[in-house]
């Protein structure tokens, strides 16, 4: 597992952690006013990550998955084990995905992910809703296209975006899996650029981006226009 911030300031707002031999990010995203955090895409090893919560003091009031796949939930099952009744935060057309191996991808991988996932306090929210983490409002940004219930994670007050595998620094996420969908992940990339140009966001791969630098130069939006 490599961590790609590591700061001792309890202040710092937001960790990255690359936790799967897929690349994919996981992030701590801690409210600066408080020791309120959420966890957001838990792909793979937990140990760490869990280590660095009860170093730091931090409260974690959530975990939160922004689409089914199993390179972001494949650490889910032993998450909750070492957060008992932890609340995990899902789109509700998603969940349907993320309990059948076939279309959270789980099937080429293992036979016993969603067995993990038995017995999990579900969260289900919809578009617009918005969850609390201390002082700050994450609002709930439905982005289906990758897959049905994809979502993003808004935090308008730092504009911060969490984009999960809708938009990457430099690309869109694919639509060829199972409930992909090209028009739709359209649609979700143009509902994303209408916020502020100077939104930072952390996608479920690769680097931090900015959205101004995104409408410059994605070639997949520019291929779309």
């Amino acid at each position: 597992m490599k961590q790609l911030k590591n700061n001792k300031n309890n202040n710092i707002e937001i960790m990255n952690f690359i936790v799967n031999e897929f690349g994919t990010n996981c992030y701590i995203y801690k409210d600066d006013m408080s020791d309120n955090a959420v966890i957001i895409d838990p792909g793979g090893d937990m140990n760490q990550i869990i280590s660095l919560v009860h170093q730091r003091g931090f409260r974690i009031v959530n975990v939160v998955v922004t689409h089914g796949h199993y390179d972001h939930i494949k650490g889910l099952g032993e998450l909750v084990k070492l957060l008992p009744n932890i609340g995990v935060v899902v789109y509700e057309e998603e969940l349907s995905l993320i309990l059948d191996d076939e279309e959270n991808l789980s099937i080429l991988f293992t036979d016993t992910l969603t067995k993990q996932l038995q017995n999990i306090n579900w969260l289900r929210v919809k578009d617009g809703d918005e969850l609390f983490c201390g002082t700050k409002k994450i609002k709930v940004v439905h982005t289906p296209g990758h897959t049905i219930g994809s979502i993003c994670l808004y935090v308008e007050e730092k504009n911060f975006l969490f984009t999960g595998d809708t938009l990457f620094c430099g690309s869109v996420g694919r639509t060829d899996f199972p409930t992909g969908n090209i028009e739709m992940i359209e649609e979700s990339i143009q509902k994303i650029f209408s916020l502020p140009l100077n939104t930072k966001f952390f996608p479920g791969h690769g680097n931090c981006c900015v959205l101004e630098k995104e409408i410059e130069h994605n070639m997949f939006v520019k291929i779309a226009k």
